[in-house]
């Protein structure tokens, strides 16, 4: 990522916004509301442009994007009919792969528009880790989710090997996946992750 910046029509949200993130690390990206954080992962996402500068995924870099709209998640089709979307392994498989989200039982049956807004959330994460990704973005994804549901989510993505991009206010969950970088918005300040910053992630 070289020299990114971004505005909506008035003054830039972030500008020159310079760094790399290497193939298997996690970087979490902080900084206050409106500094930029998810326009950054849209970016990366090309779910929008950059008003400015440029960017390049690595090669066989295959991307998957966790936005917080549940954009992906269509009413009329089941839980399961979403995981065959992303993989062809067998439908015992993919119910593991729920059942490690939570989602269990009856529920790979269950039409996904009447999922909860957490369930909703769960199914969304559980598609991209089953997706042949090996970069995934991740938009706050354990908004919506309970206590013990946000430490389920937390435990499942850390075993997941790839590259992270993180944004995420939740302490419990920044430190389950053990990033080594950070990144500050809007200055775009990369630095190593301390612990101490553990105790800024929900303000940030």
């Amino acid at each position: 990522m070289d020299k990114l910046a971004k505005g909506y029509g008035g003054p830039l949200v972030f500008k020159d916004v310079t760094f790399e993130v290497e193939r298997g690390q996690r970087l979490l990206v902080m900084g206050l509301n409106g500094a930029g954080k998810t326009s950054l992962l849209r970016i990366l996402a090309s779910q929008t442009q950059p008003t400015s500068g440029t960017f390049r995924l690595g090669h066989n870099a295959s991307l998957g994007y966790y936005a917080q709209e549940h954009e992906g998640i269509r009413a009329g089709m089941s839980v399961l009919a979403h995981m065959r979307e992303q993989s062809d392994a067998e439908e015992r498989m993919l119910r593991a792969l729920l059942g490690t989200f939570s989602l269990t039982g009856d529920i790979a049956r269950q039409d996904a528009g009447t999922l909860s807004g957490g369930e909703k959330t769960k199914l969304a994460l559980a598609q991209l880790v089953a997706g042949r990704h090996n970069l995934l973005l991740l938009d706050e994804p354990t908004n919506n989710l309970d206590p013990p549901s946000r430490t389920g989510v937390a435990h499942a993505l850390a075993e997941w090997p790839g590259t992270m991009v993180i944004v995420s206010h939740d302490p419990e969950f920044v430190e389950a996946l053990r990033p080594g970088r950070v990144l500050f918005m809007p200055e775009g300040r990369l630095d190593y992750w301390e612990e101490d910053l553990l105790d800024v992630v929900s303000l940030a």
